[in-house]
């Protein structure tokens, strides 16, 4: 019994008598088998950069610039050996999210940039920086900000860009070999493309992201097939009212085109607002094997040999 309240006396007096807490990793940067775990003191103490940077949402609502002060992504990358023209950078929230930059986006700042004011597509002088951002106009990043750390991208003036970029609440960064990239192609009433940064940011855990188990026991992780349909079936694209029920329940036919033109026929009534059936781009949390890539259509709703590999295009024929 004493020693127990001797002990409960210590932990009280341990503030009163100085005693600090050992600081607190934030942050671990993993290239291959060698990782390093890094405090916000370490951070600081690390070169900084200073910029301005702010985004524009899926839905084209711009967020301003305002200024940020971090750690370039690219030193971080160095720590642990430095990042090469076959690798690809992932930065990874505490939530799940995950985005992945390549070599030219870490080393040559090449990102798209918006007009301030409209949102709409800029030639912005000079490489964009990405940084991982610990303060924002001088104060350290809070919590609703993303904080204590966000990846940001920045410029030597005032700049827009994308706002899948910007993860929230990072805890990892990971450098691995890069996977080449893809579009999915969207054709409806209007034609459109998803790029693969797009379509990894959907599918987060808190954006659109689904995940579901087959008979195997292996777990596909994509987004459901008919938000793309509710991309193009008409002029709305975001929002509640993107997807059409009503053109969806009259029926029409959506084919899904793989790389060497195989091409399965599905019922808009069999997909409306159905979450079982999913465009997957991982298997059991990693990317899919070769032969499966971009994509995979799966789900229990479908008939396996519905399954679709190297999904490419979805093409809706409407009335």
């Amino acid at each position: 019994m004493r020693r127990l309240v001797a002990l409960v006396v210590a932990v009280l007096l341990a503030p009163l008598l100085g005693v600090a807490e050992e600081p607190q990793s934030v942050l671990t940067v993993t290239f291959g088998e060698r990782t390093i775990s890094l405090t916000m003191e370490e951070l600081g103490a690390l070169p900084s950069y200073q910029g301005m940077g702010g985004f524009v949402t899926s839905a084209g609502k711009v967020h301003p610039p305002v200024e940020y002060k971090g750690v370039l992504l690219q030193d971080l990358c160095a720590l642990v050996g430095g990042i090469g023209p076959g690798d690809v950078v992932r930065v990874i929230a505490r939530d799940g999210y995950t985005m992945a930059l390549t070599y030219e986006q870490v080393v040559g700042g090449v990102f798209d940039a918006y007009d301030v004011a409209t949102g709409k597509a800029v030639d912005f002088p000079g490489p964009l920086r990405p940084v991982l951002a610990y303060e924002r106009e001088g104060k350290s990043l809070s919590e609703q900000a993303g904080g204590p750390l966000r990846l940001v991208v920045l410029g030597a003036r005032e700049v827009v860009t994308d706002g899948h970029w910007w993860v929230k609440w990072v805890k990892a960064i990971e450098i691995g070999e890069a996977v080449e990239p893809w579009v999915l192609r969207l054709e409806g009433a209007i034609t459109a493309t998803v790029d693969m940064a797009t379509f990894e940011a959907g599918a987060a855990p808190g954006c659109h992201g689904r995940s579901w188990q087959d008979d195997n026991g292996r777990t596909w992780t994509g987004i459901p097939l008919w938000l793309f349909l509710g991309y193009v079936d008409d002029e709305i694209q975001h929002g509640d009212g993107a997807f059409n029920d009503a053109l969806a329940e009259a029926g029409y036919t959506v084919e899904v085109v793989a790389a060497d033109g195989y091409t399965v026929i599905l019922d808009s009534r069999l997909i409306a607002r159905n979450d079982g059936v999913l465009l997957a781009y991982l298997l059991d949390g990693a990317p899919l094997p070769g032969d499966y890539r971009p994509l995979r259509l799966v789900g229990q709703a479908l008939e396996k040999s519905s399954w679709v590999s190297s999904v490419v295009a979805i093409r809706l024929l409407l009335p």
